[in-house]
């Protein structure tokens, strides 16, 4: 599953400023509007509504389809979209990268992505590459980024969140944070969230949970 009222006071919580700390320089990006972006986030939380509801792609089993009425989210927050500069990480090695069964798929470390949150404090987050969508085209600028945040186990899945990012566009938007399969039902294999990347601070943006932690 993609695997992407505006809170206004937001600020008291969370103010994404996302800075990258980039080896390459940096790179300004005109964003979208409000507009868009709202339109954007409304349009992917509707395909996901869409896609937990099919028979043949949603990890829910049949009685949970029965009785399913749509993801729970998080207002839209425009301070959760960001166009993020970036620090490629150099000559990392592909690795095993530990899941909720034996399953172990080959990732890398490709890039750090810095923010500052509203207590004045700069955190980062590790973006991932898979050895195996390297070979698709659909999919091989794509870059993993699983993430925990101070909100697990209450307002979102005690396991983390998933989000991602497009080699070229470096759009980080965590209004488009899913929860992994693993949320759903114990029959998938999810990537755990790396160490590194569990923040000490609330995400409030994307998809919520509403079934036992």
């Amino acid at each position: 599953m993609r695997a992407h009222p505006v809170l206004l006071s937001m600020t008291q919580n969370l103010l994404f400023v996302l800075l990258v700390l980039g080896c390459f320089g940096a790179t300004a990006q005109e964003l979208p509007s409000r507009r868009a972006i709202k339109k954007d986030v409304r349009a992917w939380q509707k395909d996901q509504n869409q896609h937990m509801s099919q028979l043949d792609a949603s990890p829910l089993d049949s009685a949970a389809r029965a009785h399913f009425k749509g993801l729970p989210f998080y207002p839209v927050n425009m301070g959760a979209y960001q166009a993020v500069k970036w620090e490629r990480c150099a000559d990392s090695a592909w690795f095993e990268m530990p899941t909720t069964t034996a399953r172990k798929p080959i990732y890398r470390k490709y890039a750090t992505l810095y923010f500052t949150h509203s207590d004045g404090q700069t955190y980062s987050l590790t973006a991932y590459q898979s050895q195996a969508l390297l070979d698709d085209e659909d999919y091989e600028n794509y870059l993993f980024v699983p993430f925990g945040d101070a909100t697990n186990g209450s307002d979102t899945y005690g396991g983390g969140r998933y989000v991602e990012v497009t080699r070229g566009e470096w759009i980080l938007d965590f209004n488009k944070a899913y929860n992994p399969y693993c949320a759903y039902s114990g029959r998938y294999s999810c990537p755990k969230v790396p160490l590194e990347n569990i923040l000490p601070i609330p995400i409030l943006a994307g998809t919520k949970y509403a079934g036992q932690h």
